[in-house]
């Protein structure tokens, strides 16, 4: 019986067009996930993340939010034959930097775009304007610092921080274990890592 693969494996192969939608989405997913509570509402994540997984189910309607996956495919597949961990030059500052942190810049700036720049506009994900004004208050940002804060003296693995990720999006139990391809029994042992690591520093935050 094969090994199953880690959907972020792809990361490893050169860019072609049977993996650039794959690449696309998820470093996409990747951006959205470290802006959310900041710059993007979570419901954001949470729709580009069904879109991800439901895309080809006959019915499914795809979510506003998946334009910034096809923004990221868009960008990628001006690179086909390379890795997205190739080091290019920054048109911006000339500096060297990963083909990765290039394409999330465009994602990037694609939020800024929608939900900074027009963030008083009212948006699909923003039922009304009283969860709007609730969500850019302050001290929501200073909770999702505090919780970035604890999760890195987690000091999670990868596999670990990834089953997280999924758990923040409002995945179910099931979905985590086929976006990431491992076996349920993992998704629950992870979750007791992640548990007993979070016991462990919980009184020293």
């Amino acid at each position: 019986m094969g090994t199953k693969r880690n959907c972020y494996d792809v990361f490893e192969e050169k860019i072609s067009p049977g993996n650039v939608m794959q690449i696309g989405e998820l470093i996409a997913l990747k951006t959205v996930q470290k802006l959310v509570l900041i710059k993007v509402p979570r419901s954001v994540y949470v729709g580009l993340v069904r879109d991800i997984n439901y895309k080809n189910v006959p019915g499914y309607i795809i979510t506003e939010g998946y334009y910034l996956a096809q923004a990221a495919i868009c960008f990628l597949c001006e690179h086909f034959g390379e890795y997205v961990l190739d080091l290019c030059e920054d048109p911006k500052t000339g500096k060297l930097v990963t083909l990765y942190r290039l394409c999330s810049r465009v994602v990037s700036n694609e939020i800024y775009k929608r939900w900074l720049f027009n963030r008083n506009t009212r948006e699909i994900y923003i039922k009304t304007d009283c969860y709007e004004q609730e969500f850019f208050k302050e001290d929501l940002e200073e909770s999702f610092r505090k919780c970035a804060k604890i999760i890195r003296k987690m000091k999670l693995t990868k596999g670990e921080r990834q089953t997280l990720d999924c758990y923040i999006a409002g995945m179910r139990f099931v979905e985590i274990a086929d976006t990431l391809k491992i076996d349920r029994s993992n998704v629950w042992r992870r979750r007791e890592r992640i548990q007993n690591k979070y016991n462990a520093i919980k009184d020293k935050v």
